[in-house]
């Protein structure tokens, strides 16, 4: 089945742009993929690869941008953990069918924050969480969103203005991180959420990776105390983005590879 690029109704009365891809068949499991900070849908296509394998499967796969990213017509200013954790639950219940015994949610970078945050948090419960080089550690060692140009600190200026003029590095563009965005950072403890986290856990990181740095996934990993499956994978020679950014592509097929496996292999 060809991917479907359409719209879903957001808890704020707006149009989340999304992308579904049913199952080949009779769909008996649904999986949920979140980006990562001001990034895309679809990850650069990585997202779209496993969903297309999970469709051979019986799972119908669905994406979306965030306040501000790829196609959303509203300002990133409401980009925070709250808004992307409504609009996940507003696709899974647009896209939620009796016939789904299963929820998979899949997230990257700042995504998997969002995903670890959800899973303790919101219904329906995931049975798998996969986190890839996810932004799970706590906001004193986020240093990405710490500092201005200047060295100033950005929490201040948030909290003083409302929002906090940010450097984005990824595109050399200066944008507005609001007051909600840090107190996400703050009041949610996405450590502990994934340390009492119950299903089957995956967590991907890149061995090189100076954004998110690899500790974070390890400290997440031992800390896990869930009595199904759980696996780390650490993918050699990868910065944050398994490829994308360097053209080692073949990162991004082991990533795309490990978690397609996992999530079939795990199925209860």
């Amino acid at each position: 089945m060809e991917p479907i690029c359409e719209t879903v109704r957001s808890y704020r009365n707006t149009l989340i742009p999304v992308t579904r891809v049913p199952a080949d068949g009779e769909a008996d499991a649904l999986a949920v993929f979140v980006h990562g900070f001001k990034a895309e849908r679809t990850e650069g296509g990585r997202f779209l690869t496993v969903a297309l394998q999970l469709a051979k499967h019986g799972f119908d796969s669905i994406m979306m941008d965030q306040c501000g990213c790829g196609e959303s017509s509203e300002p990133f200013d409401l980009y925070c953990l709250d808004t992307s954790m409504d609009d996940v639950e507003a696709c899974i219940r647009t896209v939620l069918k009796p016939s789904h015994k299963r929820l998979v949610l899949v997230g990257y970078s700042m995504g998997g924050r969002v995903v670890s945050a959800y899973a303790a948090l919101r219904k329906p419960v995931a049975d798998t969480v996969v986190l890839w080089t996810a932004a799970t550690h706590p906001v004193e060692e986020m240093k990405l969103f710490g500092t201005d140009d200047n060295g100033q600190p950005l929490y201040n200026e948030a909290m003083k203005n409302g929002y906090a003029v940010y450097h984005n590095l990824f595109d050399d563009t200066y944008i507005h991180l609001s007051k909600k965005f840090y107190d996400g950072l703050v009041v949610y403890d996405v450590t502990e959420y994934l340390r009492e986290y119950q299903g089957n856990v995956l967590l991907c990181h890149g061995e090189k990776d100076d954004t998110v740095l690899p500790k974070f996934s390890i400290n997440a990993y031992n800390s896990l105390t869930t009595g199904k499956a759980k696996e780390l994978v650490m993918i050699w020679d990868a910065n944050h983005g398994f490829g994308l950014w360097d053209d080692k592509m073949y990162q991004s097929d082991i990533l795309t590879g490990k978690t397609t496996e996992f999530i079939l292999k795990n199925k209860n």
